[in-house]
């Protein structure tokens, strides 16, 4: 197979400069369009990223209703993300945009956690699989939050029930045994999850022996001033 030609011998090709300053000229409008997108992708992942935080607010606050309405803000603004990313391999899988949808996948899934007890996957969130297991892995955060809660309102059941999803989530994102360059800062994240979770399991195995133990010399007392 015969190469094309380049250089004198390329058809349709001027001097030097004039080349230079051809391709040179279609190289701006590109990066013109290219700038004028991420721009527009700066603004939007700023808006994402804020009412994410919105939404998790609202859950620890227990105020279910504006956190749904804050979600469906998101929803909206993803959707609008997708459809200017969508030619742009290069911006749509940017840290930039993975950035936000991880805090998007995080609020989705924290959400459906408290209201349903189901955990919506990356398709039924509509995002990229990368940025959808980070947020997973930021919700042992919020898991740990939420058990604290209870443990406030002295719900230790409500307390162990969120243990045993953080521990859920570790164990699956630790078996996903790939290279950084595949799943960016997840396995960073796994391991701060563990340590957060079992730092969790010592602080509620040590409040249940100490509630039992409050118990046994309640009862104890009782049967005494018989």
């Amino acid at each position: 197979m015969t190469p094309e030609p380049i250089g004198e011998d390329a058809p349709h090709q001027g001097t030097p400069k004039d080349r230079v300053r051809e391709v040179v000229s279609k190289i701006n409008e590109v990066l013109k369009v290219k700038d004028s997108v991420r721009e527009e992708v700066i603004k939007v992942t700023r808006d994402i990223i804020r009412y994410s935080g919105y939404v998790v607010t609202y859950i620890h606050l227990g105020k279910v209703d504006e956190a749904a309405n804050e979600l469906w803000k998101c929803r909206e603004l993803v959707r609008g993300l997708q459809e200017v990313i969508k030619d742009h391999p290069d911006i749509k899988y940017s840290g930039l945009v993975y950035n936000a949808l991880s805090e998007f996948a995080e609020a989705s899934i924290l959400y459906s956690i408290v209201t349903s007890s189901n955990i919506p996957s990356h398709e039924d969130l509509g995002i990229h699989y990368v940025p959808y297991i980070q947020g997973l892995a930021d919700v042992i955060g919020e898991l740990k939050r939420l058990a604290l809660n209870a443990v406030a309102k002295e719900e230790l059941d409500k307390a162990f029930h969120y243990l045993e999803l953080m521990d859920t989530i570790c164990d699956a994102l630790k078996a996903l045994d790939y290279p950084e360059a595949l799943i960016p800062g997840v396995k960073r994240k796994v391991d701060v999850g563990r340590k957060v979770t079992e730092d969790l399991r010592s602080l509620l195995i040590d409040i249940e022996n100490r509630l039992k133990l409050r118990k046994a010399l309640e009862s104890h007392r009782g049967l005494v001033e018989k």
